[in-house]
């Protein structure tokens, strides 16, 4: 194979590659958002709000669970920085070992104030009961959606 016969060769290769990633990515997002979609749904269907409940709650309950993304994001992005530089745990020595550690118990800290602070404003829009309802619904969902997941994955092996 010549030069420029290469040259097409890994331009063309570089764009499909390009191309199945960005359509990857698209999938995902996808996914993302099919997921929020039927979690808002079965929410709302298990807390039985009313209109004044859901107009004060959802924004709470977004910027709530925004939030708790971000902090599970930042310490990923901790570790995952950290072991890219050493490749594994056991090579980190114990000075960056504790600056790790303890960002990673800051932004635990930090997950549970922000948990706090959502309930009591929670407090102020819906009865006790339905906040029960609420984190009953919340684990369900979660366990529902393991279950498809590991369901369709066992059917596809």
């Amino acid at each position: 194979m010549n030069f420029i016969n290469m040259k097409k060769y890994l331009y063309s290769l570089f764009i499909v590659l390009t191309f199945c990633f960005s359509t990857n990515a698209q999938k995902r997002k996808g996914h993302k958002e099919k997921i929020k979609l039927l979690k808002i749904s079965y929410l709302t269907e298990q807390l039985d709000l009313t209109s004044l409940e859901a107009e004060k709650f959802w924004p709470v309950y977004n910027e709530h669970s925004k939030n708790i993304l971000d902090f599970m994001a930042k310490k990923s992005d901790a570790i995952k920085k950290e072991l890219s530089v050493v490749k594994e745990i056991d090579s980190i020595n114990e000075k960056k070992a504790l600056t790790l550690f303890n960002l990673t118990q800051y932004l635990e800290r930090k997950k549970f104030e922000e948990r706090e602070n959502y309930i009591k404003k929670l407090k102020t829009i819906l009865p006790i009961k339905k906040i029960l309802k609420l984190q009953i619904a919340e684990k369900e969902f979660g366990r529902k959606l393991m279950r498809k997941y590991r369901h369709k994955y066992n059917k596809g092996q």
